[in-house]
């Protein structure tokens, strides 16, 4: 953290903050954790607070029976005891602070960052300042990512790609044998692939055969077997083991058969088309020094499918900020399920994901956009799927 707090305190004084106070209580705020880095596994029963103000020196108020929540933060330590002694040492760290940045979301217009529960703020604006949501500060703080974070990200996707295509094959031999291989069977042997690979993931992924690929977030079933004639959806997303590696999330298209129908061939060219005109709208914005946000990335994808008149079937953002999580703190490509004003910045990483979803079937696409420190637009090689996989012997 310490060499982070002038980047701060620079951004606080940006945006007109008195400082930015963050809050810790079990595991409620990855945000501050990640600020932070504080260790995992840590006992946070009581609540811990960090306060870092716009000018001077950050302050560290823990309870008294965990003392050392924040032990490898610089700053002053304080403690507190009852309630009455915490309200009064909040009120000391924030020393008259009119404007405090907290992980909140108005009208909860961003849920992944409305961390701290109505209680907590309602204690804060009680000691007369106005809370602030602190989103583009961790946006800023937690989602940008170093030249080696980001070369693990183009590490992974690397070998998603090839683990989803050989998950393709795997498909076809089973077929050819008359072998029955099911969604969950799928689903493991790309989990083994990982762990051969020393990857890491927060939730296996998602395989989808028939009218499974309808559903965004299929649940893998055993008894869901693949048969010739199917579309598969194979969605999968992981990082190197390593402490600070990025996430890679990819989608893959797939058709157990040597012809595609011609619905599904134009269903899957649009829903390309989508996704690689979001990369064609971030490329030329920034190209030019403008900035684009998030709900105009999304718009880009939207706006082409609703145009085709089937805006009603894509039911989801186009995507989300990856860093060290799946799901990170930048700015999300929405709007749809909320408005998301924050601009996409330099040195984050996010996922390209549009998809069509009808009664019979579903067609997804996905790949991450990577934009470099000078804000050129990258994805990872042999990622931006042209056709459907066509799967048979």
């Amino acid at each position: 953290m310490a060499w982070r707090l002038g980047q701060v305190q620079e951004q606080l004084r940006e945006r007109e903050l008195d400082g930015w106070l963050l809050f810790v209580l079990h595991n409620r705020n990855p945000v501050a954790e990640r600020v932070l880095d504080l260790p995992a596994g840590q006992i946070r029963t009581r609540r811990a607070f960090y306060w870092i103000p716009a000018i001077g020196t950050p302050v560290r108020l823990e309870h008294a029976i965990e003392c050392r929540t924040l032990a490898g933060v610089p700053g002053q330590r304080r403690t507190y005891l009852s309630y009455e002694s915490l309200r009064q040492e909040l009120g000391h760290c924030l020393g008259g602070a009119r404007r405090v940045a907290m992980e909140t979301s108005p009208l909860a217009a961003n849920p992944a960052l409305s961390l701290v529960d109505a209680g907590t703020v309602d204690l804060i604006r009680s000691l007369g300042a106005e809370v602030v949501s602190s989103e583009n500060l961790a946006q800023s703080i937690t989602a940008r990512l170093g030249a080696e974070q980001v070369r693990s990200h183009f590490r992974a996707a690397e070998i998603l790609r090839h683990v989803a295509r050989d998950a393709c094959g795997e498909i076809g031999r089973a077929l050819a044998e008359n072998r029955r291989i099911s969604e969950l069977d799928v689903q493991d042997w790309i989990l083994k692939r990982f762990d051969c690979a020393e990857l890491e993931t927060d939730h296996p992924p998602i395989v989808a055969c028939g009218p499974h690929t309808a559903l965004p977030h299929h649940e893998v079933g055993s008894e869901n077997h693949i048969q010739p004639g199917q579309l598969v959806l194979i969605d999968l997303w992981a990082k190197e083991r390593q402490p600070g590696c990025i996430f890679a999330d990819q989608t893959w298209m797939a058709w157990t058969g040597r012809e595609l129908p011609t619905e599904i061939e134009a269903t899957w060219r649009l829903v390309r088309n989508a996704r690689r005109a979001v990369r064609n709208l971030v490329g030329a914005r920034l190209a030019v020094g403008h900035e684009i946000r998030g709900w105009e990335a999304d718009e880009a994808a939207r706006g082409l499918i609703r145009e085709a008149g089937l805006g009603e079937f894509f039911i989801h953002r186009t995507g989300h900020s990856i860093d060290e999580s799946v799901h990170g703190s930048g700015a999300n490509l929405d709007n749809l399920e909320t408005r998301e004003e924050r601009a996409l910045l330099p040195g984050t990483v996010m996922s390209v994901e549009p998809g069509i979803y009808l009664p019979a079937y579903g067609v997804r696409s996905e790949n991450n956009l990577v934009i470099d420190l000078d804000g050129e637009v990258r994805v990872a090689d042999g990622t931006d799927q042209e056709d459907v996989i066509l799967i048979h012997s």
